[in-house]
């Protein structure tokens, strides 16, 4: 409980405003609404202000600031800042604010914000106010406070301790350094300690002066706990504090003036306990023989009265606090006096307390209870009787066979109203009723071991019974059977019921070769042991708790099928803390409020039993007292065993995909490598009828998901661009002979996959050629189509599949391949012959480009190139000129370095006007001789010249004609002009063809020229072409081997070793071939 107050701290400010400015009179009109008249002051010079402040004690100042004042003298503000310590509120725009506040200013505020302007001024005269009542008053007030017999803490805004005055030493018995710069908290109970946060935070969030209290129990050096009153006010605003004044109240108990009571003195004479507590359970006072009886229980405590403010429950026993706090509660509750008897194992005999309550507190008289309490017979059986009816086990007493009682236990498990007067036999099974009666008249040794049995009911239900002879036979009258007391058990719930019930459900989960198989049989037994109404198995996910398995008792009249529980979210519920424990449960309705009205179940008890962390077992029942008794760890062991079962599925099922993972990722190995080796035997061919030739073997011997004879047909057919038909030329596989005869037109009207994978470029798939309409959108001729795909049914193949050969945009033509089963061709086997067509298509075009740089004889092209982001036809339009293109280097990135010739003797000029050019990242003098300059140009962007070169042109020469460019290229046979033009075209748009011609290339050296360009590698060649054009071999060397591998874009010692193959390979033909000569 705590109390709050705000407290006003001194008289009014003083403010004075100065300048005579409007902005001066507006601040005067805005802070005349909130202070009085007698507190504001104005000057309008600096003179007048100092007048002012002469005559007044000003606490804040406000003043204009214009920073346009005259540099050469102190502006108004400064002269201000230099005459007092005052604060001083500038007026000025939010750009000159830093200048205001270097010219002395404690704070600036915008001329049109009034609100902020009251605000800012009050709070800047009030803290000058408290700093200078707390430099004048500091001194006086510390000194009180040292010799003050008080104990006073200052904390921050957080409750750590800042100071303390030195009566703490005394008071508790710590000394002030021990507690300074630790948590207040440490010396409060942890109990009352969040009581102590919120009356510091409470204090310190209010203004200046606002107090809270809190009733507490301070901890003292002894080790005692005394209740106290602790006060905190918020002096935070306090330059002489800067803290929360906390002090302790309350904590002495009060006394009479002159130290003499004559009631408590009277009261110390008895020899009975008394003691006298407050509303917090605190001592306010005790006698002599309350001290003592408290010293029988704690032998540390000093032979004195016990100190008022002491906590009476840490100074007793747990049993006997915890009975007088119950009692003490009672009696507040009540208004009426309360007692109790109870035993102390420490005290000699049992003592009785009386509580008295009161408005402010309660008095406890502590007395000896007589030795031998006087019973009636009649309330002795009474509470006998109470006691036999409150048992959860059934009871029973036999005279000889004959029942003459039970309880009410037993009548339910019976299922009965009634089984007085019945014989035995009609009550257990016979072999049952033999041994109890037998039982009967054995020695009390063997009572300890239950004899088990069934009850005679419907169905029968199982029992545990210990039988005990209430008199022996000499003790017995001779006319009086008999008696005998039978304990009755539920033998579902039984140790030997537990060990049956696991033994049965370890065998079948032995057994259950699914984990669903696996919660079946654990919620089956759950149910069936326990007789619970609904037993649901809840399976955890990421999110919430889903049903796996539900069983039902045969006596709700619902089958499993009609129990569909919902999912359950566990979060914020008990479910959440019982599947954290992992302990199995048993809970009243009232803890699981949510969780039933979601599922939709009526229970009175619930049984979770979690299962490791697949989820949890849940049994409700309608009965109050279900579950009693149940033996958790017979549970907790199913869980386990449960558990380990679902972790056995687990792994078995984990073992069996990574069997067949690893059975795929081995198929999928040997088809990749399949597909290695064939793509490296496709580079290998020579020529390109041996490229076909090994695609169709390659394709025709790939494994096919959907059809155990894979590839039944694979064929090759290459496009025939005079006759506008693709035309059969390589296949592997069986009835192959129709290929021989058959053509494929490029117009589409036959509707053929061939035709469409050829001019499309891209996989097509007919899974079924019976039903697959896919073609039927692009077929001219339907008659056509149904001949095609006729002539292919007949012959038994049901589907097909054909991919491109294609290269840049040079199309050679189509692979084919027939199966006899629809739908074979799945996504990995389009993926894989695709990716072999590509390779073919690449190898093709590399023979292709090979034999036209070889032909005897060329096409001469002349095209126009309108591309004027084109290097070198941009090059050549600076120029203004034309360029004879001697070779084309392509480097290793997406530049290249070509040598050429222009016309001119000006080389140094050419040279400067090349290199100008943006797109040019080097340029150098190769050669000058009959009026022309042979120059070496690095460009670092692609060029025309190298994709001429790409796509086995020769670039001869670049003429600039108006607008355009008009290029020279040489092609070699075979390469398709019209492919060719396309791929200008696609790369440099505007590309045209104006001419064409063909001639025989002029006469060259053959055989060990030809033999040499066979031996050399790609990059030799590269390399030897680019040294022999670079000047390499010239005397002098025009350029070093590092600067010609550095416009390959290569290191030098690769270029050296390029080299120097290439030399040996050359001096090979000249030197071998002579000598075999």
């Amino acid at each position: 409980m705590s109390d709050a107050t705000t407290t006003a701290v001194g008289d009014s400010p003083c403010i004075l405003i100065v300048g005579d400015s409007r902005s001066a009179d507006d601040a005067m009109d805005a802070l005349a609404g909130t202070f009085a008249e007698r507190s504001l002051l104005r000057a309008r010079t600096a003179a007048d202000a100092r007048e002012r402040l002469t005559e007044r004690d000003v606490h804040c100042l406000v003043c204009p600031f214009d920073p346009d004042e005259r540099s050469d003298s102190p502006s108004l503000l400064e002269r201000l800042a230099d005459r007092t310590d005052a604060p001083i509120v500038a007026l000025a725009d939010g750009d000159d604010a830093d200048r205001a506040l270097e010219a002395g200013a404690s704070d600036v505020v915008s001329d049109a914000s009034a609100t902020v302007l009251r605000t800012r001024v009050r709070n800047a005269a009030d803290r000058e106010r408290y700093r200078r009542a707390a430099s004048a008053a500091a001194p006086r007030h510390r000194a009180v406070l040292e010799s003050a017999d008080a104990v006073v803490w200052v904390v921050d805004a957080e409750g750590a301790v800042e100071y303390t005055t030195p009566a703490v030493e005394s008071r508790l018995g710590y000394t002030p350094a021990e507690l300074e710069r630790t948590a207040l908290t440490r010396l409060v109970h942890p109990d009352d300690r969040e009581a102590v946060r919120e009356a510091v935070a409470t204090a310190a969030a209010g203004p200046t002066g606002t107090t809270e209290r809190a009733s507490v129990r301070l901890g003292h050096a002894d080790g005692t706990w005394r209740v106290a009153t602790l006060s905190c006010t918020n002096r935070l605003a306090d330059p002489a504090l800067e803290g929360v004044v906390v002090t302790r109240t309350g904590a002495e108990p009060p006394t009479d003036a002159d130290g003499s009571d004559p009631v408590r003195t009277g009261l110390d004479r008895l020899a009975d306990p008394v003691f006298v507590l407050g509303a917090d359970d605190d001592v306010q006072y005790a006698n002599a023989a309350a001290s003592r009886f408290v010293r029988r229980f704690d032998s540390t405590t000093a032979d004195e009265p016990l100190p008022a403010g002491t906590v009476l429950w840490d100074r007793l026993p747990d049993a006997l606090s915890r009975s007088l706090s119950e009692r003490v509660r009672e009696a507040e509750r009540t208004g009426s006096v309360t007692a109790v008897e109870t035993t102390v194992p420490s005290l000699e005999e049992p003592v009785a307390v009386a509580v008295h309550p009161g408005d402010d507190g309660v008095t406890i008289h502590v007395r000896d209870r007589a030795a031998d309490a006087v019973r009636t017979e009649r309330d002795r059986l009474a509470l006998l009787e109470s006691v036999v009816d409150a048992v959860d086990v059934g009871i029973a007493v036999l005279e000889g066979s004959t029942i003459r009682l039970a309880n009410p236990a037993l009548l339910e498990l019976a299922d009965t109203e009634s089984l007085v007067g019945r014989d035995l036999e009609s009550v257990f099974d016979d072999d049952l009723a033999a041994a109890v009666l037998k039982r009967a008249d054995s020695p009390v040794v063997r009572w300890l071991e239950p004899v088990s049995g069934t009850l005679a009911t419907e169905p029968p239900r199982s029992v545990d019974v210990s039988v005990a002879p209430l008199s022996s036979g000499t003790d017995r009258d001779a006319s009086t059977a008999a008696r005998t007391l039978c304990v009755v058990r539920d033998g579902r719930r039984s140790r030997t019921s537990a060990v049956s019930m696991l033994r049965r459900t370890t065998e079948v989960l032995a057994s259950a070769e699914t984990p669903s198989a696996v919660r079946t049989a654990v919620v089956d037994a759950v149910g069936e042991w326990v007789g619970a109404d609904v037993a649901v198995w809840y399976r955890g996910t990421d999110d919430d708790l889903r049903p796996a398995a539900t069983v039902t008792a045969d006596h709700t009249g619902s089958d499993d099928a009609s129990i569909e529980p919902p999912a359950i979210d566990p979060r914020g519920t008990r479910l959440e803390s019982i599947r954290e424990a992992g302990e199995p449960t048993v809970d009243d309705r009232e803890a699981f409020p949510d969780t039933l009205a979601r599922t939709g179940l009526r229970a009175e008890r619930v049984l979770a039993v979690p299962v490791g962390s697949d989820g949890v077992v849940l049994a409700t029942s309608a009965e109050p007292t279900a579950f009693d008794g149940v033996d958790v760890d017979a549970l907790a062991a199913l869980s386990t065993v449960a558990a380990l079962a679902l972790e056995d599925r687990d792994r078995a099922a984990a073992l069996r995909t990574c069997r067949h993972e690893r059975n795929r990722l081995e198929t999928v190995v040997d088809r990749d490598e399949r597909l290695w080796a064939l793509g490296r035997s496709l580079l290998a061919a020579e020529t390109r009828e041996a490229v076909e030739t090994r695609l169709c073997e390659g394709v025709a011997s790939l494994p096919l998901p959907a059809a155990t004879d894979g590839v039944a047909l694979a064929w090759v057919g290459r496009v025939d661009d005079g006759r506008e038909r693709i035309v059969p030329v390589a296949w592997a596989g069986r009835d192959a002979a129709f290929l021989e005869s058959a053509t494929v037109a490029l117009d589409g009207s036959e509707g053929t996959p061939t035709h469409a994978a050829a001019t499309t470029r891209e996989a097509v798939v007919i899974d079924d050629l019976a039903t697959d309409d896919t073609m039927d959108a692009e077929t001219t001729d339907h008659a056509g189509e149904d001949s095609w795909r006729r002539r292919l049914r007949d012959r038994g193949f049901r589907s097909a599949l054909s991919v491109p050969l294609t290269a840049d945009e040079f199309r050679f033509g189509a692979l084919t391949a027939y199966a006899t089963r629809p739908g074979p061709f799945d996504e990995r086997t389009r993926r894989a012959c695709t990716h072999l067509g590509a390779i073919a298509g690449a190898a093709i075009g590399a023979i292709e480009t090979k034999a036209a740089l070889l032909a005897d004889r060329v096409t001469e092209l002349e095209v126009v190139c309108r591309d004027e982001t084109e290097p070198l036809s941009s090059l050549a339009g600076r120029l203004e000129r034309p360029i004879d293109v001697r070779a084309v280097i392509l480097r290793s990135t997406d530049g290249s370095t070509v040598y050429c010739s222009v016309s001119g003797d000006d080389s140094d000029a050419i040279r400067s006007r090349v290199a100008a050019a943006s797109t040019v990242e080097s340029v150098a003098i190769a050669g000058d001789a009959d009026d022309r300059t042979t120059l070496e140009i690095v460009f670092a962007a692609p060029t025309v010249a190298g994709t001429v070169a790409a796509h086995g042109g020769v670039l001869r020469s670049l003429e600039p004609v108006d607008d355009r460019t008009r290029l020279t290229i040489e092609l070699g046979e075979p390469v398709d002009v019209r492919a060719f033009v396309r791929a200008l075209e696609r790369r440099h748009p505007g590309t045209e063809l104006i001419a064409r011609r063909t001639r025989e290339r002029p006469p060259r050296a053959a055989g060990a020229i030809d033999d040499l360009a066979e031996r050399l590698s790609e990059r030799q060649q590269r390399t030897l072409e680019a040294a022999y054009h670079g000047g390499f071999f010239e005397w002098p060397r025009d350029h070093t081997g590092e600067e010609i591998a550095a416009t390959l874009g290569i290191s030098q010692p690769t270029f050296s070793r390029h080299l120097r193959l290439a030399q040996r390979k050359l001096f090979a033909l000249l030197f071998d071939d002579a000598d075999e000569e």
